[in-house]
């Protein structure tokens, strides 16, 4: 368990960050070019960036979880959002994944913590 975490430390680009945009402006010019209705997802996606741009950066540990059935824009919002934050965009498929602790990693604090996918 050790060595996978300690594996996994190492793999992780440690000092690489990508400079944030909270443009709210551009972000829904973005959202608006690449996306025709989806009103109430656009308008969630702005006011989570809207509060990324009062703290300064996105909040620690927020997702944002996108669900629905295949062929309904999940990937291309996504990579929407990605591109307003100026962000690399990563897809994570969660088809089977029951616990939060899977995806974020447990909390450091329980003996045998693993990190999350």
């Amino acid at each position: 368990i050790t060595r996978s975490y300690l594996d996994w430390l190492t793999l992780l680009p440690w000092g690489k960050y990508s400079e944030e945009n909270f443009d709210i402006q551009r972000a829904q010019e973005i959202l608006d070019r690449d996306h025709y209705g989806l009103e109430n997802v656009k308008n969630r996606i702005l006011e989570f960036m809207a509060v990324g741009k009062l703290l300064g950066t996105v909040p620690q540990g927020k997702i944002v979880c996108l669900v629905g059935p295949p062929g309904v824009g999940k990937t291309s919002i996504g990579k929407s959002i990605a591109e307003a934050l100026n962000r690399k965009f990563f897809r994570f498929s969660v088809g089977g994944l029951t616990d939060v602790a899977e995806i974020k990693g447990h909390r450091r604090t329980y003996v045998g913590a693993m990190p999350g996918k």
